[in-house]
């Protein structure tokens, strides 16, 4: 991330944050020079001798390195390193009010109960946060509806039959289903019908304290029907909406909690093989290896990281189109990735229809291959890179975080040599590593991976460099 910070006899320039030590850093433009120094003592204080190069008043100076600062401490939280990226024009299209439909419902508790049955609600394992309500908090939902408190509105995903996906109210559906259903039940219905609203017992309620240990089956009649009556609201997205326009309207629903990132979105989705496989390849030790187990998976950002390598595997590098915006590209790789190996689901059609799909551009791959490429990836890029794999760091230099343009284009272009070429390569580090470093400090190759990192000339600049890079070793 860069700021821009006025400069003494001369205009504004964009200068990012560089940390020398623990509590030491300096500010430099994309060539690496350095324009200012400052540091923390150990009462947390900034100190610094002047402004250096720069011609800021003192509190828009502290008000910017406030910003920097901040912005290092979220990367340092996440583990990946953010590199503002943008296609090749970053404002959004308008949307077409004739490809937005949506409808709000009235959903009764019966008919939530039924969906559940059918198995036509989904309740999506892959999209929920690290988080899982504890009975406490389920009994405190339960309690809610007994006292006849509204309960906040659910958003769901329909598609052509009618299923619903939720995207939106995951936990409470679920509580719902574990009390008044039951796990026993659901697991067996035709051999353990009995065992219907024996589910889990209410426990620590704050206002009924005498239905403390009790189950659904359990409660007094007048309130065993207060809550199959309840009335929910649902919004749901019709299959007709545009999927790009899907996404967005699912971005400006904030129920009151943390908004949903980009990949929760399409973890909810794109539920499926895509999303097994990236909830698999996110715990292998390959990967934790690789990544030295660095990075923070609260919100997803281990499978979106992965996501972006394997779009690249499935779609060669050059068939990133100048129109597309990386929302969609890894949108659309998980589609893909869900049609595998027959290529003809309707989601599939739909992309293709809506040309964000070229079916030419689709590589003849299957879940096994992609499994095996991303673990020779992982291994051999941690044994050439050690602790600095996917990173902009080299030798004894600090570690930086992922960088998600170096993780999709090594991930990508290691498994494509043989055994053979990549002990060479390996034989010849020291040598490969100080070109490599010459690399990673050229301005031009630097924006590649950072600011532009998804614009098309970025995209085919950063492969072909380092895939040329690669092969002058093993040669």
């Amino acid at each position: 991330m860069a700021v821009k910070f006025k400069i003494k006899h001369g205009e504004e320039q964009p200068l990012q944050l560089n940390k020398l030590d623990v509590n030491k850093y300096n500010l430099t433009d994309e060539t690496g020079k350095s324009f200012f120094f400052f540091y923390f003592d150990d009462n947390n204080s900034i100190h610094f001798d002047g402004t250096g190069e720069l011609d800021e008043e003192l509190d828009e100076l502290k008000r910017k390195l406030e910003v920097l600062l901040r912005h290092e401490m979220n990367q340092s939280l996440t583990g990946i390193e953010d590199d503002e990226e943008g296609g090749e024009d970053d404002e959004n299209d308008p949307f077409d009010p004739e490809e937005v439909s949506i409808d709000t419902k009235l959903v009764t508790m019966e008919t939530l109960l039924r969906r559940l049955e059918q198995g036509s609600i989904r309740l999506n394992p892959d999209f929920q946060r690290n988080e899982v309500w504890s009975d406490d908090r389920k009994s405190q939902l339960i309690e809610s509806l007994l006292l006849n408190i509204p309960i906040p509105m659910f958003y769901v995903s329909s598609d052509e039959k009618s299923n619903w996906t939720v995207v939106d109210g995951l936990q409470r559906i679920s509580t719902f289903r574990d009390f008044v259903l039951g796990k026993k039940y659901l697991d067996d219905k035709e051999n353990n019908l009995s065992e219907k609203g024996n589910g889990i017992r209410l426990t620590k309620l704050e206002f009924w304290k005498k239905l403390e240990g009790k189950t659904m089956n359990e409660l007094p009649t007048h309130l065993y029907n207060r809550v199959i009556e309840t009335v929910f609201t649902f919004t749901i997205i019709n299959p007709g909406t545009h999927e790009e326009v899907k996404r967005n309207i699912f971005k400006r629903l904030n129920t009151g909690g943390m908004p949903l990132s980009s990949q929760e979105i399409r973890n909810a989705l794109y539920t499926g093989p895509s999303t097994r496989l990236l909830n698999e390849l996110a715990k292998t030790e390959a990967f934790r290896r690789a990544t030295c187990d660095s990075i923070n998976a609260q919100r997803l950002e281990d499978r979106e990281l992965i996501l972006r390598f394997l779009s690249f595997l499935v779609r060669k590098p050059s068939t990133y189109r100048r129109t597309v915006n990386i929302d969609t590209w890894l949108s659309d790789t998980m589609v893909i990735l869900n049609s595998l190996p027959e290529l003809d689901t309707r989601e599939l059609k739909k992309c293709v229809k809506q040309k964000t799909v070229n079916m030419d551009d689709i590589e003849s791959v299957n879940i096994d291959d992609i499994r095996q490429t991303f673990l020779l990836a992982m291994e051999r890029a941690h044994k050439l890179f050690g602790r600095h794999a996917f990173r902009k760091s080299t030798g004894d230099m600090r570690r930086r975080p992922i960088n998600k343009s170096l993780f999709e284009a090594w991930g990508v272009l290691l498994p494509t040599i043989s055994e053979d070429s990549f002990n060479k390569l390996y034989s010849r580090r020291g040598l490969f590593m100080k070109e490599y470093r010459e690399l990673l400090d050229d301005p031009y190759f630097t924006i590649a991976i950072s600011r532009d990192s998804m614009k098309h000339l970025s995209v085919k600049m950063r492969f072909e460099k380092l895939e040329e890079l690669m092969n002058k070793y093993f040669v």
